[in-house]
């Protein structure tokens, strides 16, 4: 494994006091797999007082001290070095009430929710594998570490978590592992909104997506307010779909009840604004606007905007009932830089007032000229356009 050279300097800095280090969990995962790994996070048998006088030179901050963490900041960047530690009793689904700290990285390790995370390395100690985690990389497959049903109960978004994994890596879920998923699936709901939300969207995001919602939809169900069933598109389209139009594939069936329930159930995950927003007005359109001519383009632009009109193409294209000819449209359409919006008109409220139109009636003529434009009726020049207003 080829440590970078902070890291490096770290673990070499504790070893040199005397005391153990190692890089553990994702990133001895993710190289083993032959990715990148994107930080990497430190445990040590030092204790939190220990490493800040070690690096009593450097800036530390105490980011979770009570929990053994302590934060070395290093040319701006920060890396997280834990002591060695046993949780106690966990009373939240999510966090232990206590910890003790050990002097032995197996104890450690086993409080690690999955064998595939449960692992350690450095160069000095070479690769720690207490529970098999290279063995079910190798399988493609996520345990738990020791009895699952613990685990889970212990931290139960660690459920999420798995099923993230799986959708991500094409890993298979143990069946001993997957079945205390679900039993354990009902403490989910001790899991605050938005860390649930942030594993849903990377598990939707998944390229091993669709056979993981299929198999888990029971739990993934927990969260869509008022949906008795997951209803999933081909599974061709889906996998090429982006996750906003996968997720919002799963309500389309709905109808017109496709928009609130989605609406509810971004709302109780505590999702931004902008996604729920956009994803609210894309179900209200399903089906609702043609795309067959450029001025049918102009019009579902000037309905909807470009942001959500492409978005609905791109959920139809999903669920079977556009094709991508219609993207093509809707670029070319913007491409020619034809109008859709107000804004695009070459004249404006000004003119409008300078030829004795007040107040409302502003408006409604803009409007009216608008649609003419996009309907081929006027052409989008001040002559043309003053025209129609004096006509109309």
């Amino acid at each position: 494994m080829k440590v970078p050279e902070k890291v490096k300097f770290i673990l070499d800095t504790i070893e040199s006091a005397g005391a153990r280090a190692d890089i553990v969990g994702g990133p001895v995962r993710d190289f083993l797999l032959g990715n990148e790994p994107s930080d990497y996070d430190i445990t040590t048998s030092a204790r939190p007082e220990e490493i800040k006088r070690i690096f009593s030179e450097y800036r530390t901050v105490d980011t979770g001290i009570k929990h053994g963490t302590v934060s070395l900041i290093l040319d701006g960047e920060q890396y997280e070095i834990t002591t060695y530690r046993v949780d106690g009793e966990y009373k939240d689904s999510r966090h232990p009430e206590s910890v003790s700290f050990t002097t032995r990285i197996e104890d450690d390790l086993s409080r690690r929710d999955f064998t595939v995370n449960a692992m350690a390395y450095s160069d000095r100690h070479g690769i720690t594998d207490a529970f098999g985690g290279r063995g079910d990389l190798d399988a493609r497959l996520i345990r738990a570490v020791g009895d699952p049903e613990e685990r889970f109960r212990e931290d139960a978004l660690r459920i999420l978590r798995a099923v993230r994994f799986a959708a991500v890596l094409g890993f298979r879920i143990e069946e001993k592992t997957a079945d205390a998923a679900r039993r354990c699936a009902y403490l989910i709901d001790n899991i605050s909104a938005e860390r649930c939300y942030t594993e849903l969207r990377k598990l939707f995001g998944g390229e091993y997506a669709y056979p993981v919602i299929e198999r888990f939809s029971d739990i993934i169900l927990r969260f869509a307010v008022g949906v008795d069933a997951l209803t999933l598109p081909m599974r061709t389209r889906f996998d090429e779909a982006s996750t906003m139009t996968r997720v919002l594939s799963l309500f389309a069936h709905l109808g017109e009840r496709a928009s609130a329930v989605f609406s509810e159930t971004m709302r109780r995950l505590k999702s931004p604004t902008a996604p729920r927003e956009l994803g609210e007005r894309v179900l209200d359109a399903v089906g609702k606007y043609k795309k067959d001519s450029a001025r049918l383009i102009g019009r579902a632009l000037y309905a909807l905007g470009e942001d959500c009109l492409r978005e609905l193409i791109r959920l139809e294209i999903l669920l079977g009932t556009e094709d991508s000819t219609a993207l093509s449209r809707l670029d070319l359409y913007l491409a020619y830089g034809l109008p859709y919006r107000i804004s695009d008109l070459s004249i404006g409220g000004s003119e409008l007032t300078s030829m004795g139109i007040r107040g409302r009636a502003i408006g409604e003529m803009l409007e009216r000229m608008l649609l003419a434009v996009i309907d081929g009726e006027c052409e989008n020049n001040p002559e043309a356009l003053s025209s129609f207003a004096r006509v109309n």
